[in-house]
């Protein structure tokens, strides 16, 4: 383990992480969510696990519950934090911590090949197809997202 891994601290988040949930969403994502739809977001019962370093945000992962199915709303990674481990950390500790339900999905680019893998990595498969799901933005083009889902308990 190198001194950034061992700097890391992971916990679960709330409302106080909103600023810096914030700005790591628009540093990273076209579409970013606004300050107010994150914080709405948690008031409504979303879950948020973060990952800092020292008193700086560099990942986090928001899911919703919806009845026994959980939502990966947005797994967000600093790009100077990358391929450190963090978003497996995070898949993990969401993983353990929605153990009791019946299954997690989510929906991704269907150009982000790194991320479909790394969801396949947690035996994620495809399960369908959203045509023209993401908007064209100054750096992507309109696109499909690809849904995923992964089966959690055994029936």
């Amino acid at each position: 383990m190198n001194d950034t891994e061992k700097s890391l601290q992971y916990r679960v988040g709330n409302i106080d992480d909103i600023e810096d949930v914030f700005r790591l969403n628009r540093l990273v994502f076209d579409e970013a969510w606004s300050k107010d739809v994150l914080l709405q977001s948690l008031r409504f019962g979303y879950d948020l696990q973060v990952c800092y370093q020292q008193n700086t945000l560099v990942a986090y992962v928001l899911s919703q519950d919806i009845l026994l199915e959980t939502e990966i709303m947005q797994l967000c990674v600093h790009q100077d934090f990358r391929r450190l481990g963090i978003a497996k950390k995070l898949m993990l500790m969401l993983l353990q911590d929605k153990q009791d339900m019946e299954a997690m999905i989510l929906e991704v680019r269907a150009s982000n090949t790194a991320a479909r893998l790394f969801y396949a990595s947690f035996e994620f498969i495809q399960v369908g197809m959203r045509p023209h799901y993401y908007r064209q933005t100054a750096s992507q083009p309109r696109e499909d997202a690809v849904l995923m889902s992964k089966h959690l308990q055994v029936a």
